[in-house]
Parts: structure tokens; sequence; C-alpha cells
């Protein structure tokens, strides 16, 4: 019986729930009212020594399609110690919309986009880090957005480059499902997440966030705890970088898991069904138990092999080891080259993400808080 249910809840976590989005969305999908705004918006870069991407962030930025006297960036760097704060005076004395911010010490991604927005004048605030590249008519399609007085906060799809090993491989097909629950839970009006890549907020409906939790959990939920929607537009591409080693993606996916606990559960209010029953819905579904997955598959592998012993469920038993074994194989090839047959790079990248859920649970179990990061 404890298998059963497992094995419901592991189907309905990768393959119902996304069905039933689709389903819902060829009825329930809400029509975008777009319309071209005049908008002030403050475009925030919070950087730490970021020597190496600044100057082409500031570049990116610059190009943006946008009236200059509608249009202020500032980048706040987080106690940098390397060139990037000398290089933004430099980009800052040729341009009067760049504005540098100091922290005076490390407070952190939240911390210092707290302090950045302080100094916001703009209507919307648009988040974005130093990696993330922007088209030209970014900014015009996303003030188009908030025309509909219930957008509350707008994201673009985030493409991420430098395929081509097995991390980059399985990564990219969990980025394209995630992106498609993301779109389908947008249309439906229940989207309660972005990408802290890029998004642009209403300034009124900020809130400080806690410098342990993620702006990229926190602010949607604000959003929607105020009544707002969060909006996924597909006509806005942003580009931006993944990380390219298996240590890299590990830390990145801990430090989001454990960031992601605390901030969704400190904002109970979300989750409770009776207030917004779809989006609490959509983030136990979407969220929640996708984090508890490799304990799904850790009880469903032990408790398969216990019945494996008196003759039950064998060829079952067999499959996951198999999974495991392609997924094996995937982290040894990783090690070498590149990974590129995918029978082994998705199990592989599937595995990584699971063991970064694990890990990332029990840092938020042991109250270990992330706040400053690279």
């Amino acid at each position: 019986m404890a298998m059963l249910v497992i094995l419901v809840a592991l189907t309905y976590t990768w393959a119902g729930y996304p069905a039933l989005l689709w389903m819902l969305r060829l009825r329930f999908a809400i029509r975008p009212l777009r319309e071209k705004r005049d908008l002030t918006v403050s475009l925030i870069v919070a950087v730490y020594n970021e020597e190496a991407q600044v100057a082409g962030k500031l570049e990116n930025c610059l190009a943006l399609e946008y009236p200059r006297d509608r249009l202020e960036i500032l980048v706040a760097s987080d106690g940098s110690t390397d060139s990037t704060e000398s290089i933004v005076e430099d980009f800052a004395q040729q341009d009067g919309r760049i504005h540098l911010l100091r922290s005076g010490g490390r407070m952190g991604k939240s911390g210092i986009q707290n302090l950045a927005v302080a100094q916001a004048q703009g209507e919307i605030l648009l988040f974005t880090d130093a990696e993330t590249r922007m088209p030209a008519n970014f900014l015009e399609l996303v003030v188009e957005d908030f025309a509909d007085p219930q957008v509350g906060l707008v994201a673009p799809t985030v493409h991420f480059g430098k395929f081509g090993d097995a991390i980059s491989q399985g990564q990219g097909a969990y980025w394209r499902f995630e992106l498609s629950l993301r779109q389908m839970e947008s249309d439906l009006g229940i989207l309660a997440t972005a990408s802290g890549a890029a998004m642009a907020v209403r300034r009124a409906l900020y809130r400080p966030i806690p410098p342990e939790y993620g702006d990229d959990c926190v602010i949607p939920l604000d959003v929607r705890l105020q009544g707002y929607r969060v909006t996924q537009d597909p006509r806005i591409v942003v580009s931006d970088e993944m990380p390219h080693t298996i240590e890299g993606e590990v830390r990145a996916r801990v430090r989001m898991t454990a960031r992601n606990w605390g901030g969704m559960l400190s904002r109970p209010g979300v989750l409770n069904p009776l207030r917004f029953p779809a989006t609490a819905w959509g983030l136990v579904s979407h969220k929640l138990l996708r984090w508890l997955t490799p304990f799904f598959l850790a009880a469903l592998f032990l408790i398969n092999g216990a019945l494996v012993l008196p003759g039950q469920m064998r060829p079952f038993f067999l499959l996951q080891c198999c999974f495991y074994v392609a997924a094996l194989v995937g982290w040894r090839r990783s090690l070498r080259q590149p990974c590129k047959q995918r029978i082994f790079a998705y199990p592989f990248a599937f595995c990584l993400a699971n063991l970064g859920f694990l890990l990332g649970l029990v840092r938020y179990a042991r109250a270990q808080t992330v706040t400053a990061y690279k």
C-alpha cells in the first residue's frame, strides 16, 4: 500500500499535474491585456565581484530601446573586492542613467536589492543578474504587460546557453519542462514563481526581502498575497548561463531549495486553500511535492528492495536499478568529457537535481541560512 501511494505521488508530481494544467488551460486560459505604456523603470543589478560580466551587462542595458528620461540603471555592489565598482564608475561618467550603490560590506543578494529599491525612483522595478542578456525591446514588451491592472509581476522566458555536457543537456530538458509548467500556470493566473535572472514588479507591491530568502521566491509570493497576478510573457526571451560543473550545479540547487523552502513557509497565507485555492494547489503540486521527490524515490527503492526478497516486484526493481546505473554512467562520463548520450545524461541530471533538493531541505531543516553568496 505504501509503495502504491508513493508511485501515485511521483506520477502526479511529474505527469499528472502537468496534464491537468494542460487540460484546464484549454478552457480557462486568461486572455492577456497589453497596451503601450510610458512608465518609469528602475533597472537593478545586484553584483558581487562581477568584473568579467558587468561591462557586458551595462552595454546590454544601455542598448535597450526605451526613453532615456524613463529609465535609471542602479548597480548595487555587495562589497565587491575586484574591479567591478571601478568599471561601473567609468560607465556612470559616460551615461547619467547609471548609478553605483555600495553596501559597505556583505549583505547578500536580497539585502543589496533592498538597499537599491530604497534609492529607486521608477514605477516599475526590474531585477536582473549580471549574466543575463536582454533583447533591445525587452522593456517595451514588459511595460505593455503592466497595462493590465491585475498584473503585479512580469517574468520573461529564460533560455540558458552553452549547452553540450551531461549537466546542461539534462538541465536543458528539465528547464524546458519547468518553463512549460510556469507558462501554463501563468495562462491560468495561478503562477507564483519567477526567475531571478530577470523579473519586473510594480514598485508599490515590493516588500523588503529577508536576507535569508530568495528574491525569485518571495517577491512573486508577496505579489500574489496582495491579490495581483504573476505572468510569464512568452514574447520576452532573455539568455542566461547555468553552472558548468557538478559542484556548481549542486551548490546552486541546494542554495535555491533551502532559501525557497524558508521563503514559501514564511508566507503561509499563499498556501491557504480557502484564500488562494488555485495558487495553493499549484505551489504544493509544482514546488513542495517536487522538492520531496528524493524522499519518495528513496522510500520506493527501499520498499521495493524489501519485496524482492520474497520474490515480488522484481521487474520494477530491476528498472529502478537500470535507471540509477544509467545515472552513474552519466556521472562517470561527465567527469572525463561531455556526455552527449541522452540515455545517460538525463538520468544523471535528474538525480543531480534531486540530490540538490535533498541537501537543500536538510540545510533548511538544520536552520543553515544562506544570505551572501557568489
